[in-house]
């Protein structure tokens, strides 16, 4: 079960990464400024406004390096740390996704935005508010993971007993 668990656990972190540089480098851009990707790059450049890729190759990198450290660690401590723990770095992981997609993408859509007067803003968000409720729900899972671990350690610490997962 726990393997099945961490597979899809990795899967997530993966496509959250994945779905977050294409938006950083394309699908934000292109739905903020209502016009091709070729078309917007060449407007920003003309307008001396910069679109790089580099924030959501940075995101998309980040993104798989934790996704592959948080299965190597949820193998190795899997005797020593309990499914809430894991459950828990798991959704901090998702969770700080949306802070660090919104700095990632900043530049390119603040390029679009200087070049567009009338960029459609909106669009943008109704991209984006996939990965942001994503983040929004796995900071719930980390909260209640934890407050699950903590409760089950002080009962088993108090009766005594040994604490499982």
């Amino acid at each position: 079960m726990r393997l099945t668990l961490t597979l899809l656990g990795f899967t997530a972190i993966v496509a959250y990464s994945i779905v977050g540089a294409l938006l950083v480098n394309d699908w934000a851009v292109v739905a903020a400024s209502e016009q091709p990707l070729d078309t917007t790059i060449a407007r920003m450049d003309a307008a001396g406004q910069p679109h790089s890729a580099a924030g959501g190759i940075v995101f998309a990198a980040i993104g798989v390096s934790l996704a592959t450290g948080w299965v190597v660690l949820s193998r190795r401590a899997r005797a020593s740390m309990t499914t809430w723990g894991i459950v828990a770095i798991w959704a901090a992981i998702i969770a700080f996704g949306a802070p660090a997609f919104f700095f990632a993408s900043f530049g390119n859509l603040n390029s679009v935005g200087d070049t567009y007067l009338d960029w459609n803003s909106e669009a943008t968000l109704a991209l984006e508010a996939p990965l942001y409720l994503a983040s929004l729900s796995a900071a719930a899972v980390a909260l209640a993971a934890l407050v699950i671990g903590v409760v089950r350690v002080a009962f088993g610490a108090r009766r005594g007993g040994a604490v499982a997962g």
